[in-house]
């Protein structure tokens, strides 16, 4: 299993320049079947999801945690991808194609702000001040 996080910030694995993206905004894990399981990282501009409806409604869904396809169009903030998209930048092993470069775990988490996971549900929510 590993994990990428998607943000802002120049300490993340995949990094977004775009000011509608949180410094720390979505994590993603690839599981080691080979799913994606994306978290918001409790973002104000939130991260959505592309869902086509079975009775005709399509538009964005809102999403805290799910698991997602590889070609999914997501948005976080006003910025718009897939997962596939941003895996590919990071590491062909995201995707099973050979190693790539990695955040040193320590730089990460210095940069991780005011968020925490919660131990319950395993949802990474906002720390109270």
């Amino acid at each position: 299993m590993r994990t990428f996080v998607v943000g802002r910030s120049q300490y993340a694995d995949i990094s977004i320049a775009d000011a509608t993206v949180a410094r720390r905004h979505l994590e993603i894990v690839l599981t080691d079947d080979g799913r994606l399981y994306i978290t918001d990282c409790a973002t104000e501009s939130g991260s959505w999801r592309w869902v086509p409806g079975a009775d005709s409604r399509m538009g964005w869904q809102g999403i805290r945690q799910a698991f997602v396809d590889p070609a999914q169009r997501i948005r976080l903030g006003a910025y718009e991808c897939t997962p596939r998209d941003l895996l590919r930048d990071v590491s062909g092993a995201a995707m099973g194609d050979g190693p790539g470069p990695a955040t040193p775990r320590a730089a990460r988490e210095s940069a991780a702000g005011p968020v925490e996971r919660d131990p319950m549900t395993g949802e990474i929510i906002r720390k109270r001040l």
